[in-house]
């Protein structure tokens, strides 16, 4: 009987632990915490690609504002979002130190503009997108643009610091239909009068100048150099005389993807380099 009596006990006291543990998973078990989705994907910075739209027409990049925690979001936030006029000048010093060339510079306020700076989270939501407008007329990407927001601190919410999660710093690299990485293998590069011996680059990288117009540096100038700037060559794409759908192979289709041909300008604004382009 005393047996019995103590296996009872032992049973009771196994159900009210499991009763106990179950109960757990209705509460929240972590604090609620507001971040900037951001994640660094370049150089300490987190890089984000936008069209390119002419004429000062703006383009609108939609930043998601994330509430995390173990169960979903049970009630209102309005969560506080501003320009972080501090964090790029520390990031710089302790990236690039004296290379003052190298430094990213804080995107002026002519380019972009916030509608709201409140974004609302509802509740049984854990994320929500802020709205930045930017405009891309005039900008020059030889230099390193860097929008840097921060969540501002606020009574009704706790913020993610882990590893600055409340900060997102985009560096906007805006793109037309002929920027990106080219290969430039068979662009063979001379000294002086030296028409035998030369250098070449694996590839080189084309920025935006303008919607129809991309840059690029002469020779083998690289994207960290102190002087890149004055190297400096522009390519213009006039409008193409054919235009050409490429068919699948196997069954005739189209694609979506067009082979243009079509006439180019090259120029340099540097006078000093005296840039001239031998025949057609």
């Amino acid at each position: 009987m005393k047996n019995l009596y103590f296996y009872l006990i032992i049973l009771f006291g196994a159900l009210f632990c499991l009763s106990g543990c179950n109960n757990e998973w209705e509460d929240e078990l972590y604090t609620r915490m507001v971040s900037l989705k951001a994640p660094i994907n370049r150089d300490d910075v987190s890089i984000i690609y936008l069209r390119y739209k002419p004429n000062d027409s703006t383009v609108t990049y939609k930043l998601p504002v994330i509430v995390s925690g173990s169960q979903t979001n049970d009630r209102d936030y309005n969560v506080r979002i501003d320009v972080d006029n501090d964090t790029l000048n520390a990031l710089n010093i302790d990236k690039y130190a004296a290379r003052t060339d190298l430094y990213y510079h804080q995107l002026p306020e002519s380019f972009y503009e916030l509608p709201s700076q409140t974004c609302h989270i509802p509740a049984g939501s854990d994320v929500a997108l802020f709205d930045i407008n930017f405009k891309f007329s005039g900008l020059d990407l030889v230099e390193k643009w860097v929008l840097p927001l921060t969540v501002l601190p606020d009574a009704s919410y706790s913020l993610n610091t882990y590893k600055g999660r409340q900060k997102a710093l985009l560096w906007i690299m805006p793109f037309n239909d002929y920027s990106g990485n080219y290969n430039a293998g068979s662009m063979y590069v001379y000294f002086g009068n030296n028409t035998t011996k030369y250098m070449t680059a694996s590839t080189r990288e084309a920025r935006v100048v303008d919607e129809n117009t991309i840059f690029f540096y002469a020779g083998i100038t690289e994207e960290l150099a102190e002087n890149r700037g004055d190297f400096k060559v522009k390519c213009e794409f006039l409008p193409p005389d054919e235009v050409t759908e490429i068919k699948d192979s196997r069954t005739g289709d189209g694609t979506g993807l067009y082979v243009k041909k079509g006439r180019l300008i090259l120029s340099a604004d540097n006078p000093a380099l005296e840039f001239e382009v031998i025949g057609e």
